[in-house]
């Protein structure tokens, strides 16, 4: 058996035993006495039937639960259940689950973990805004979800919901925290700052990061001033240098890199700099894209930053005996594996689909956020888990690769069993994980378009 399906399995024999889950109730004081819904019933309800919880009456929850249960409970009742103890009971269950990860020690490729970081946000009920303030205009009340996942086991790092006001650059302490030896850290703008990019490398971890067209770039004066007794005037040490000239003389699509280049008015931070001139067509489409979202905001695009988007700047600790200039472009490219993570929360987990039923109480509200979590934070473990597979049984075709889109949407179909099954022994489950991983084989490949690299070949780019 593979050694990552065999610990998944172990993983949720333990987590989903009756015994912890009862003790997980008492102690978050969610269960106190022998009621009609017990802890396993509760999660497996709020996790795995609970796509529209928000949104259906308590006449029709109390229903679901007479159908697929056998529990007759009313629906004043049922309302009692959401309660604070409710919400802290779900939600320790989730920080155990991802405390219980799948991980296992990768020796496959240069980096320990690719992390990657963003957020995504959505309107919640109005009624809610004291907690979840929302950003203004139209948004009243918002919640915003950041998450630190593993591009390599599909692992979550952090996973924190918050007010939607919030700023993304508020997060970066909770980024440093979880940052180790040897990680490979990718982020957009919104968490640029360049006190965390020099933790990062005194952590001894690594960054690919753009940066800001506003953000000094300077190299060192290889013949500096100096005083008569032959010290370097400080004014003179390092000359400041525009990456929109460097670009000028280029061809579209070209790439330059110049290796030692020093960031910041302090000059605090020395990295690689990788600029590649876009060709006009993608650069027009990123005007558009860019007038479109100051229009939203109400802002008016500057000549320095329109220019900017006809290039592509990147800055990185990587030697370049670990990546070439070109390869830099398509390893921060993987980022973008954290909008289709978003994408699945959305449109398959249905996440957002939280305001039309503006009656809910927000302890209701919480166990579906908490039970839509751990639900997916289920299926990335099978996911990943199969992905891992797929790879060892091809390693020679890099074709074979799983598409998210089609994998989530098959174990999403699977939730009917799964809710009762993550509760039976291991062999009960371990069929049931290798009859959707066999789905998965059949249903949820990837088709490579022509020209287009797969995941799998971008990341042998860092393979050992």
């Amino acid at each position: 058996m593979h050694k990552r399906l065999c610990k998944m399995i172990r993983n949720i024999n333990q987590l989903f035993s009756q015994e912890l889950l009862n003790e997980i109730s008492r102690d978050t004081g969610f269960i106190t006495r022998k009621g009609k819904i017990d802890a396993a019933t509760f999660l497996s309800f709020n996790s795995f039937l609970s796509e529209d919880i928000c949104e259906k009456s308590l006449a029709t929850l109390s229903s679901r639960l007479s159908s697929h249960y056998n529990i007759s409970i009313s629906p004043q009742a049922l309302n009692e259940r959401f309660n604070d103890s409710a919400v802290e009971y779900m939600k320790e269950v989730f920080k155990r689950l991802m405390s219980k990860q799948n991980t296992i020690l990768n020796n496959k490729f240069r980096f320990k973990r690719i992390i990657i970081n963003d957020s995504t946000v959505f309107s919640l009920s109005e009624k809610f805004s004291s907690e979840f303030k929302g950003v203004g205009g139209s948004s009243k009340s918002s919640i915003k979800i950041q998450l630190q996942y593993d591009l390599l086991s599909g692992d979550f790092i952090c996973c924190d919901p918050i007010s939607g006001a919030i700023n993304d650059a508020t997060y970066i302490d909770t980024m440093n925290e979880n940052t180790k030896s040897g990680d490979l850290r990718l982020a957009d703008l919104g968490y640029y700052k360049i006190g965390y990019l020099k933790n990062i490398d005194k952590k001894e971890a690594f960054y690919i990061s753009k940066i800001k067209s506003t953000t000094p770039i300077y190299i060192k004066n290889s013949n500096p001033e100096r005083t008569k007794r032959g010290k370097i005037i400080k004014s003179s040490e390092y000359i400041r240098i525009d990456a929109i000239d460097l670009i000028k003389p280029l061809a579209d699509g070209e790439t330059i890199e110049i290796k030692d280049i020093y960031i910041g008015s302090k000059k605090e931070l020395k990295s690689r700099l990788i600029i590649t001139k876009l060709s006009e067509d993608n650069k027009r489409k990123r005007n558009l894209k860019q007038e479109k979202a100051l229009k939203h905001e109400k802002r008016k695009v500057n000549q320095r930053s329109s220019t900017w988007t006809g290039l592509n700047a990147y800055i990185t600790n990587i030697s370049d005996k670990m990546l070439y200039k070109d390869q830099i472009h398509e390893i921060y490219s993987l980022r973008w594996q954290v909008e289709i993570m978003f994408k699945v929360w959305k449109s398959i987990f249905k996440i957002s689909n939280t305001k039309k039923n503006k009656h809910i109480k927000i302890q209701r509200f919480k166990c579906f956020l908490y039970g839509r979590l751990i639900s997916i934070l289920f299926s990335s473990g099978i996911v990943f888990v199969a992905k891992d597979i797929i790879r060892d049984e091809n390693p020679d075709d890099n074709t074979k690769e799983i598409s998210d889109l089609k994998a989530f949407n098959q174990v999403n179909e699977f939730f009917p069993v799964l809710r009762t099954k993550i509760f039976d022994d291991e062999v009960s489950i371990l069929i049931l994980i290798n009859t959707i991983i066999d789905t998965l084989r059949r249903f949820a490949m990837k088709s490579i378009r022509k020209g287009n690299k797969s995941i799998t070949e971008i990341l042998d780019y860092i393979a050992i």
